[in-house]
């Protein structure tokens, strides 16, 4: 029984999503390890949705409880597991309504801060994700440039928490806290 409960109280504090934890952007790297890529396979990636593309040789896994609308800009992420180089990406994943947007430009409402993401490639999404992860830590709300307008982005409880629920999984599964 006391065993039981040890355990327990382990996977439970491994669970914790580290909301109140800095990340530290020096240290970004995309280097997984064997503990965190054990970590992420049998305690989160239960609550993904996972595509195995054989041809590159990776996995992609999508936080399952993402918002899938259309009728409103969405900005998903999902983590790239590179299982050959043992490395993980974060992959940014605008819905339909930003496609024809050539910059995705993210402004923290009532400021002047504005985040954009240009180049797609696994450097500057992972910057752009994290400059709005740790505004939505601290609670702020987000603007998106739609067709020359502002409009209301990572407004609802379930798109902050599917942002930053992932953001905080690929964090850990890179060691960047």
């Amino acid at each position: 029984m006391k065993y039981i409960f040890l355990t327990l109280i382990i996977v439970a504090s491994g669970c914790k999503m580290d909301s109140d934890k800095k990340v530290d952007r020096n240290k970004f790297t995309y280097k997984t390890g064997d503990d965190t890529e054990l970590f992420f396979k049998n305690i989160r990636q239960s609550e993904y949705d996972f595509e195995e593309n054989k041809a590159a040789k990776f996995n992609l896994f999508r936080y399952e409880d993402r918002v899938t609308t259309q009728e409103t800009p969405v900005l998903n992420l999902a983590i790239v597991i590179n299982y050959m180089k043992d490395e993980a990406y974060l992959l940014v994943e605008p819905n339909d309504i930003l496609d024809n947007e050539e910059v995705i430009s993210v402004t923290v409402k009532d400021s002047d801060l504005t985040f954009e993401l240009s180049a797609f490639n696994h450097q500057s999404m992972l910057e752009f994700a994290s400059q709005i992860y740790e505004q939505l830590l601290l609670d702020k709300n987000f603007v998106v440039m739609v067709n020359g307008e502002q409009t209301p982005v990572l407004n609802t409880l379930d798109e902050r928490e599917a942002f930053r629920i992932t953001m905080s999984d690929y964090y850990r599964l890179v060691r960047v806290y």
